[in-house]
Order: structure tokens, then C-alpha cells, then sequence
């Protein structure tokens, strides 16, 4: 089930410099006491929180949360080629199923483009070869497991795309929570980033200095992920360059380290199970940026470009639902994994 929103936005998209800056202050921890926030932005607490319900109110950003690369759950993609004319009516369908977290068409061989998170490798197997070849129009299915991601959407910074938050978790883990409780942190703040104490307590049947404390583990450790995400319609950023590399096994690691850091780099993940070993994804301000983008990765490197494809319209972002015209008009929770369903 989608939940929908009727009154999205239409306000204008350009963000202010004072917009940049109080979302990369909150990108860094969204969960942040307005009082900190507020001192990094040189304004007081009340009226840090005033700028970010006013964007909020406008549609103008959000907060993301999302199962994190580290919580245990088989992250994927897959590339769909779909009969022609037939392409909108999968993405749509598509973007109703909880593990199906992002739905973007896509230049190239494949018309559309998932990014899967499952419970496990059978749900990931019925997903892929059962439930999406059951969409009228479905003609390839391509999955490819995403074994690391070295830099996500929580990375990025709308100031100063090219810094990131520290990637590495360090110090003690123990170990990624029970699905069970993971659902439930990820269903309060999947739909409030910023919830209370209380309410996670609540979720999870424990007392709030112990949610708060679990919640706060997970994030740092990489189980739950949060970022601040903008509205796509703005003009910052308009294009988003894919690649599909291979890179010598010995050099995966240094060489999606050295991409992570690129300027306006958005995604970094190793591949298995493809011709791919390597998967990025780049912010273009323009398409003319994309040979420049692709030789600056590729030069003085072994790295190969296998595929490449333009992000043209995502029916859904990391739960995320938007329109043709790329406004926000619901999100479906991950939380409440399903059967697929047409």
C-alpha cells in the first residue's frame, strides 16, 4: 500500500544557500538536537527547526530511513527490459512493493532499474524470477547482489557534494539486530526520522534509554541508514550518470574507495553474480559532464566500462513515490514487506 500524499507541493524547486546548509548540518545526523544544529548554522534551536518544517511543509526535503547495508538484509539490483510501451505500467506496479525500494528508468539495454532490498536469498529468488516475470510486458530480468556499498545517499553533502560522512563504523558490534526489532525501529522512522523516544520504546517494547541507545547503535554501526533527500525537480543537480565496471579483484577496493570520493558521486556498491564487479552511480549538473565524468574514473586506471546508462525519472526513491512530474505523492514502507502483488 502506498501512502499517499494529495496536497504535494508545487512550490520551486531551487534551493537557497541557507537551505544547503542547515540540510548538509542535518545530513550529518538528522536525529540531531535542534540545539546542535542550530550552533553549527550560527542560529538558535527554534529557529533551525523553523527552516527545516518550512521545507519540510513545502516538500522541499526529507528525512530517509532505511535498512542499512550492514543490517543483514540482500541487497540487489535488477535490470528490467520490458516489451515496448509497456515500461510505466511495470514501474508503477513495481514501486507498490515494499522490497522494492527504488524504480527508475533508465537509459541503455534495460529500460528500468530496482534496487531490492529481501529478507533472504529465496525471497530475492521468488522476487526476481517468479514475481516480476508475472508483470505483462517483462521480457529480461538481470540481477546483480551488491555485496558492499562504499557510498550511499547518507554520504553526500549539498554544500560540498565531494565530502562524505566518515564511512568507516569502528569499535564494537554486536552484530546485526533481530529482523523482528529492525522492522519496527525502521517502521517508526521511515515515517518521522525524527521520532521521539517514546515512540520507539514503544515499538520495540523496551524502555526509551534502551531504544534510544539501540537506535543509535544501528545508525552507527551502518544497520539503519538516514539521510536528508531534496526533491528531484531541482535544478542543482539534474542528471545522474550509471556505470557497470569491472575492476581486477586485488583493486576493487581502492578503486571504489577513490570513486566514493569523486565530486557529486552518489553510489558506490561491489557487485557479484554479473559481468559487473562494480556499480556508481554520478550527479551530472549537465549532460555534456558525462565523457569527463566517465574518463576522470576510468583514467589511469583498470577499470573497464561494461554498460552505461541516464537516470531518467524514478517512479520511486528508497520507499519513496513520485509522479511523472517528479514530485513526492507517497512513500511505501519497507517495514511492512509483503507478497508481491499486481
Amino acid at each position: 500500500m502506498i501512502d499517499m500524499d494529495p496536497s504535494a507541493s508545487e512550490s520551486p524547486s531551487r534551493l537557497s544557500e541557507s537551505d544547503l546548509a542547515l540540510i548538509d548540518a542535518m545530513q550529518d545526523d538528522p536525529r540531531a538536537p535542534w540545539a546542535r544544529i542550530g550552533q553549527t548554522l550560527a542560529v538558535s534551536a527554534p529557529t533551525a527547526r523553523r527552516r527545516w518544517e518550512r521545507l519540510v511543509e513545502a516538500d522541499a526535503a526529507w528525512i530517509t530511513t532505511h535498512a542499512g547495508w550492514a543490517s543483514g538484509v540482500v541487497n540487489a539490483l535488477i535490470a528490467v527490459q520490458c516489451r515496448p510501451g509497456t515500461a510505466d505500467d511495470i514501474a508503477a506496479a513495481a514501486a507498490r512493493h515494499p522490497e522494492i525500494m527504488t524504480v527508475a528508468a533508465i537509459t541503455g539495454d534495460h529500460d528500468l532499474l530496482f534496487t531490492v532490498f529481501a529478507d533472504d536469498m529465496l525471497a530475492l529468488r521468488r522476487l526476481a524470477q517468479t514475481g516480476l516475470a508475472a508483470y505483462d510486458g517483462v521480457e529480461r530480468v538481470r540481477t546483480m547482489l551488491m555485496t558492499r556499498v562504499f557510498r550511499d545517499g547518507s554520504h553526500w553533502r549539498a554544500g560540498s557534494p565531494g565530502g562524505t560522512r566518515p564511512q568507516g563504523r569502528g569499535g564494537r558490534t554486536d552484530g546485526p539486530l533481530a529482523r523482528a526489532a529492525l522492522g519496527a525501529a525502521v517502521a517508526v522512522l521511515e515515517r518521522d526520522g525524527r521520532a521521539s523516544s517514546a515512540a520507539l520504546a514503544d515499538a520495540l517494547g523496551t524502555s526509551e534509554p534502551h531504544a534510544r541507545r539501540t537506535v543509535q547503535r544501528a545508525i552507527r554501526e551502518g544497520q539503519i541508514v538516514q539521510r536528508v533527500d531534496v526533491r528531484l525537480d531541482q535544478p542543482n543537480w539534474p542528471h545522474s550518470l550509471v556505470l557497470w565496471m569491472v575492476v581486477p579483484a586485488a583493486r576493487l577496493h581502492e578503486t571504489a574507495l577513490r570513486i566514493s570520493q569523486l565530486p557529486l558521486s552518489r553510489v558506490c556498491a561491489a557487485l557479484a553474480g554479473g559481468a559487473a564487479n562494480l556499480y556508481a552511480v554520478v550527479w551530472l549538473r549537465s549532460l555534456s559532464e558525462a565523457p569527463e565524468v566517465e574518463a576522470q574514473i576510468v583514467r589511469g586506471q583498470e577499470v573497464h566500462v561494461t554498460d552505461r546508462g541516464i537516470l531518467l525519472h524514478y517512479a520511486k526513491r528508497m520507499g519513496h513515490v513520485f509522479d511523472a512530474g517528479q514530485h513526492r505523492i507517497g512513500h511505501v514502507p519497507w517495514a511492512a514487506s509483503a507478497p508481491m502483488q499486481k
